[in-house]
């Protein structure tokens, strides 16, 4: 699947005009063995800003390095590709989240998708409401899953659905045939 993204944005209609300083937050999701992180560059609030699920007490040892690198390409890409020069990277801080946890060890990238969906620079209600319940993480989860298969972009939909609706079928004649014994 990664090798079909295109990363390369500056040749999108969208992005023709585009000034990274017009947006004030650039989300990096980050993996690191098997637990993700988000890294936001928040122009407005000069600040690096790492939300971990997890909350990890050692951060510095674990992730600050690789944030750092992270955040040096994110610079670098902005200024290759936008050229522009009025942010002032030396003047940006660190800053980490720690009121989030999640309650199990597999949902961390669902916390990362609903922090692009409502992180705006500091901590709101929006980005764990109800978050420590897993069958609402699993609803959510669910959701998204139907989002992306049900898109009329996804070039797989058919066959998925097609697929689908087979195995409803064979799985309400088993229970029919059970009914029967």
């Amino acid at each position: 699947y990664y090798n079909k993204v295109d990363l390369d944005i500056t040749n999108k209609e969208w992005a023709k005009n585009l000034s990274f300083t017009e947006c004030n937050l650039w989300f990096f999701p980050y993996c690191n063995n098997k637990h993700y992180i988000m890294i936001c560059v928040n122009i407005k609030a000069e600040r690096f800003e790492v939300l971990d699920s997890l909350c990890h007490k050692d951060f510095e040892k674990t992730y600050k390095s690789m944030a750092e690198r992270v955040v040096q390409y994110a610079i670098n890409y902005m200024k290759t590709q936008f050229a522009d020069k009025t942010v002032r990277w030396e003047r940006f801080s660190w800053f980490k989240l720690e009121k989030v946890t999640q309650p199990d060890q597999i949902s961390c990238g669902m916390y990362v998708i609903r922090w692009m969906r409502h992180w705006e620079g500091k901590y709101n209600s929006a980005l764990t409401k109800d978050w420590k319940r897993i069958d609402l993480i699993n609803e959510e989860r669910e959701c998204l899953m139907l989002d992306i298969i049900l898109d009329e972009e996804n070039l797989e939909r058919e066959r998925i659905m097609k697929e689908a609706t087979k195995y409803c079928n064979m799985k309400n004649k088993k229970k029919e045939l059970k009914g029967r014994k």
